[in-house]
Formats: C-alpha cells, structure tokens, sequence
C-alpha cells in the first residue's frame, strides 16, 4: 500500500495514495497504522483525497485503531473525504465516533 506520512504540528497525516479495495491493501493498511501505534504516535489524522474507496477490511482496520488509541488517550481523525467514503462513514455512523477534519496546506 502507498501512503505517506507527515508530522504537522504534534499530529500525524497518513495520507492514503491508492483504494483500500481488498485483503491485501487493508492489511498493509493496516500494517502501517500499527506502525504509527507501536511508535507512540496517539493524534492521527488519515487523509483519503487520493482515496475513491474503501472496504470492509479497510473500516475493519480503522475500527481497530480506534479503539488501540482511544485506550491511550489517543484520538483518530479523518480528512478530505470522497463522497463514496463520506456515504460509507454516514451510513454505518461512523462519523459520530471519527470526525471530519478541514486540513489546509496538507
């Protein structure tokens, strides 16, 4: 999976450069994010404006480390959302547990 991370002012973007569209994307998604976990890294901001789609592996994962970092006192944001992605979040609510976010100059 291609993603880049960047540091901005004490958060984290991991910015998703292709669709997590099967087993093998969210796992390396995956991967990544628990990277991040075991680094110590608890502001994650996971930006998908390269994203168009999303499975059910790829909400799987972000579940997961939602929940990892909710029990540090971590928190985990979404930005630059696609309608597809949007749709996905609103319908299964996950919108109420992970927010949108507005980045500039990301």
């Amino acid at each position: 999976m291609v993603t880049s991370i960047q540091k901005i002012g004490g958060k984290t973007i991991v910015k998703v450069h292709e669709d997590i569209a099967d087993m093998r994307t969210g796992e390396a998604f995956k991967s990544t994010l628990m990277e991040l976990y075991k680094n110590g890294e608890k502001e994650i901001i996971i930006d998908f404006s390269e994203t168009r789609f999303i499975n059910s592996h790829g909400i799987g994962k972000i579940l997961m480390f939602y929940k990892r970092l909710k029990e540090v006192g971590g928190n985990i944001l979404v930005t630059t959302l696609p309608p597809s992605i949007k749709d996905t979040f609103e319908t299964l609510m996950l919108d109420k547990l992970i927010p949108e976010v507005k980045l500039l100059n990301v």
